[in-house]
């Protein structure tokens, strides 16, 4: 037996955290026993385990997925933790221990805040002499500095973390850091230098391109230095401040460092304004370089520039080894994407994005320090010989361990996956952004609650989660309950909109369903009914049915393609249907969340609310004999994936709606934000996986495989954002890395790998167990590291006598039951070797398996005369025979016809005017059906 993976609040050994609710988790592998029996948690004072504060005992009600540790903590203090597991059959083992440390808690800084006497556009070192009559054995700096921040210690820079503090509600919580020190510092004559840039805090930032805002006008600093255990230097005004070598730094326009100029002279300080009662330990983890990349190559265009390819689109920043001779200006220019073979970054808007070196004739590797950009190319200025390997990629985002992977035996589906971790990636950067590169970088929450998922399946986010949460519960204070599109709300905090504003809802209950931890749900659960009792009150003072939200801006399906406006792409489907639809849904949330709570009253309620506005929505957007009024794609997937649709009757009308409308559509999406995260589950639901996978793999436009043929490593914000021929549909509103598409992803782990939690598996203690083979994919290898262990799916299909066969392997880990679902069987079932009876469903705890059997037929879907012409066109070789079978088809290639099908169109009374000429009489039908049959989609 193995206990392992010990985390605090789902940090490793956290150093300085603010402890909100204060939750152990472990995970245990066992080759022995299937399941945990019981567990023991201890928590002591010092490593040897004599000072024991806080002690289980073995108890069948200690749980790896969370179990809260009820100890009273004491400031500047580390305790030491361990876990003693029990199995089913006796066995027993201890896990070594790890750790967490407090921060100040309720003891006040000693330091005030300070800030630079000199003009408020100059980027500050601040510095401090001090002296030590020996090395402390344990030292701490404790910090906050408005805007970002590094530390130097007698010359070396402290620790790896970058753009400290991150960004907050600043007039709420600002977080302040704990650095262990002790390595840096020594006996007699010590310095400390902070260097501050403008940041999020202090910088141009925000709606840059409609109006200026700044948080803050002036640097604040805030810090106390303890060695062993004694405050020995707080921040006041004996330091002192220089001028520093970086004149510029901004989050949109990037960093100029100046390393000729000499910024010998002192400049005192002066009592800032930054109230210390906002002072709080960190919640989020924090940013480091993950991640070095090499450059691809190096461009020379038809402009005459020199162009760096780092073959990736990535955030964070180049590095390079300058050797200019003294005064030398080196210009970085970044951008995502060439046009017509020349450097190009238009659609960065206002944002310079440019990193600028004087150098003083010093060789050295130098970059932006108190800034990131993102980009795939860097035109490179007043170097006079480019090397390649000069050059190097240092890539951001925040410190979060990768917990799911999927390789598949399709390289397209595998380039698609690589490119959502990429987005993923660059946008996870203390909040959760929208994009890395233009002048926005902004906390949507739309995109973050639309993606929330998946981002947890492909890395452990719950403590980045729970910051972000954090501040939109600051913002609700302010606001009544409502929860602004953005957070931070970087000075709007008016705005807000369904499906934005529901992340308040959303993202808890994700993270309590993956991760199984109920802390989130507690912490965030007034939060979650403020949002609820905001939307009631609009629906009182501006609405006319208090179940219905049909009142205020909404985005609506946004950038869906069914919509008809480019520039304001709130989609085809009824803005107010989408609203209230997430209305009801959140509601349901919400009252799942106060059941798991316990809070029985407030479930009921909510319970009765949610079927109250479900109730509503169905008189309103549906008609008396049970169709959806509204006939999208977007509308249909709502109804049954929020299950506004519950009736057994009902719901097969729907599906059938459904199902009609993508067959119009040429099984094409249609869909924008509301819609895309859903759209493959609703057509699983419809037991239509084969037109999931039909959508999923298609190569064309719109799909999610097209930016992946035209070249595309992260995800595009728009589905057309290049055009075939690479130009850029629209420099206004077209980012190249944004990640709200990648959402799609959650499905694939679902289905094709299928695996999911059960309903009452919360934090994959039960799971259902159900993938669905396709014959272009072949064979999957599938890995989740899920808050209950480790997860491996594999399976492969290969011919043999001329038949399928299927083969499934499965691990379930220790203390883990799952449900399996095996697809398509077609004969005899073994399982590890042997024959077994399938009778529609398997029950398995912990253990490895493998299912071998023949595949029935069905499993490959094949083009039948139910499809579309546009849907059929779509396969070259299809498309080739139709044309030439009916050549009046290709007269109207890409015409709205098309959507019709081959039936359809027989039965039309003309054809252009041609009448019955069009060839299609039943003898012409059955030949074509025959043909089609025998093609895979």
């Amino acid at each position: 037996m193995k206990i392992y993976n010990l985390r605090i609040n789902h940090i490793i050994n956290p150093l300085g955290y603010w402890y909100k609710t204060l939750t152990a988790s472990y995970l245990t592998e066992n080759e022995e026993g299937q399941c945990q029996d019981s567990a023991r948690i201890q928590v002591s004072k010092d490593p040897e385990f004599t000072n024991i504060v806080f002690d289980t005992g073995r108890s069948r009600e200690v749980s790896g997925t969370g179990t809260r540790l009820d100890v009273k903590l004491s400031p500047c203090t580390r305790y030491y933790w361990k876990v003693q597991v029990w199995d089913e059959k006796g066995n027993t083992e201890e896990s070594d221990a790890a750790w967490f440390e407090t921060g100040l808690m309720d003891v006040p800084f000693r330091g005030i805040s300070i800030s630079p006497c000199f003009d408020e556009g100059v980027q500050p070192v601040y510095q401090k002499s001090f002296y030590l009559e020996k090395r402390p054995e344990i030292s701490r700096l404790y910090i906050a500095c408005l805007g970002v921040y590094e530390i130097f210690l007698n010359g070396e820079r402290v620790g790896d973390e970058m753009l400290a503090p991150g960004f907050t509600v600043y007039e709420k919580y600002v977080q302040y850091q704990t650095y262990d020190i002790s390595s840096y510092l020594k006996a007699g004559e010590n310095s400390i230098e902070i260097s501050a840039g403008d940041g999020w805090y202090k910088g141009m930032y925000g709606y840059r391109q409609n109006d200026t805002y700044r948080f803050g006008k002036q640097f604040e600093l805030v810090t106390d230095l303890y060695a062993d255990g004694v405050c020995i230097l707080s921040s006041d005004t004996t330091w002192t401040v220089k001028k520093s070598q970086i004149l510029e730094t901004d989050m949109y326009d990037g960093e100029v460092y100046d390393a000729t100029f000499e910024n010998t002279q002192e400049y005192p300080v002066k009592k800032g304004l930054l109230d210390k009662a906002v002072l709080k330990e960190r919640l989020g983890v924090p940013v480091k370089v993950m991640e070095i990349v090499k450059p691809k190559a190096i461009l020379h265009t038809p402009a005459g520039e020199t162009v760096i390819d780092m073959g990736q689109n990535m955030t964070g920043y180049v590095s390079f080894v300058c050797r200019e001779p003294r005064g030398t200006k080196v210009l970085l220019e970044h951008g995502e994407v060439l046009q017509n073979q020349c450097f190009y970054n238009q659609n960065y808007r206002t944002a310079k994005a440019r990193y600028v070196y004087i150098s003083d004739g010093t060789q050295r590797r130098v970059h932006a320090r108190l800034c990131f950009f993102g980009f795939q190319y860097i035109r490179v200025s007043g170097i006079k010989d480019v090397c390649l390997e000069d050059f190097e990629g240092h890539v951001l985002y925040s410190d979060l361990s990768m917990t799911g992977s999927l390789e598949t035996g399709h390289k397209l589906l595998n380039q698609l996956m690589k490119n959502i971790l990429w987005s993923q990636k660059g946008n996870f950067l203390d909040i959760p952004t929208d994009c890395p590169q233009r002048d926005e970088k902004m906390g949507w929450t739309g995109d973050a609650q639309i993606f929330a998922e998946t981002a947890c399946l492909n890395m452990e986010c719950y403590p980045f989660f729970r910051k972000y949460l954090h501040d939109i519960a600051l913002e609700q204070e302010e606001t009544k309950g409502l929860v602004p599109q953005i957070v931070p709300s970087v000075g709007r905090n008016e705005r807000t909109s369904a499906a934005w504003g529901d992340a308040a809802v959303i993202i808890p209950w994700k993270l309590y369903e993956i991760y199984g931890d109920t802390s989130i749900l507690e912490e965030q659960y007034e939060s979650m009914k403020e949002w609820i009792s905001y939307i009631d009150s609009e629906n009182r003072r501006n609405g006319t049915n208090p179940n219905l939200w049909e009142n205020g801006f909404h985005y609506g399906d946004w950038l869906a393609m069914d919509g008809g406006c480019y520039h304001m792409p709130t989609g085809g489907t009824d803005v107010f249907y989408v609203s209230s639809a997430y209305f009801y849904y959140s509601t349901s949330l919400l009252a799942k969340a106060a059941e798991v709570l316990g809070k029985s009253e407030d479930a009921r309620y909510y319970q009765d609310k949610a079927e109250g506005i479900r109730q509503e929505i169905l008189k309103e957007y549906f008609t008396g004999n049970g169709r959806l009024a509204i006939d999208t794609q977007t509308a249909y997937i709502v109804a049954l994936v929020f299950e506004i649709v519950k009736e057994k009757a009902q719901k097969e009308l729907i599906k059938g709606q459904f199902i009609r409308r993508m067959k119009k559509d040429g099984g094409s999406l249609k869909t924008g934000f509301v819609g895309t995260p859903f759209l493959l589950e609703a057509l699983s639901l419809c037991d239509r996986n084969d037109m999931a996978y039909q959508i999923l793999l298609d190569e064309g436009f719109p799909s999610w495989l097209y930016p992946v043929k035209m070249g595309a490593t992260t995800m595009w914000e728009r589905w057309d954002a290049l055009n075939p021929d690479g130009s850029m549909s629209s420099s206004g509103m077209n980012s190249l890395n944004h990640y709200a598409n990648g959402s799609v992803e959650a499905w694939i782990y679902h289905h094709i790998a299928g695996l999911r939690p059960a309903k009452d598996g919360a934090g994959y203690k039960r799971v259902k167990i159900a993938p669905i083979p396709a014959a272009k994919i072949g064979h999957i290898k599938y890995q989740f590291e899920s808050a209950s262990g480790t997860y491996l799916i594999q399976w492969k299909i290969e011919k043999q006598d001329d038949r399928d066969k299927f083969q499934l392997e499965i691990k379930i880990p220790f203390g883990a039951e799952a449900e399996i679902i095996l697809p398509f069987v077609g004969g005899e079932v073994k399982e590890n070797g042997s024959v077994i009876q399938y009778e529609g469903t398997i029950i398995r705890k912990a253990g490895n398996y493998c299912y071998s059997y023949v595949l029935q037929k069905t499993f490959k879907a094949h083009y039948s005369l139910e499809d579309s012409v546009k849907e059929m066109i779509k396969n070259p070789a299809l498309k080739e025979y139709l044309y030439q079978k009916v050549p009046m088809l290709e007269k109207v290639d890409g015409a709205e016809i098309q959507k019709m099908t081959l039936k359809e169109m027989s039965k039309l009374p003309f054809f252009l005017g041609i009448g019955t000429r069009l060839g299609l009489g039943d003898e012409v039908l059955k030949e074509i059906e025959e043909y089609i049959s025998g093609i895979e989609k």
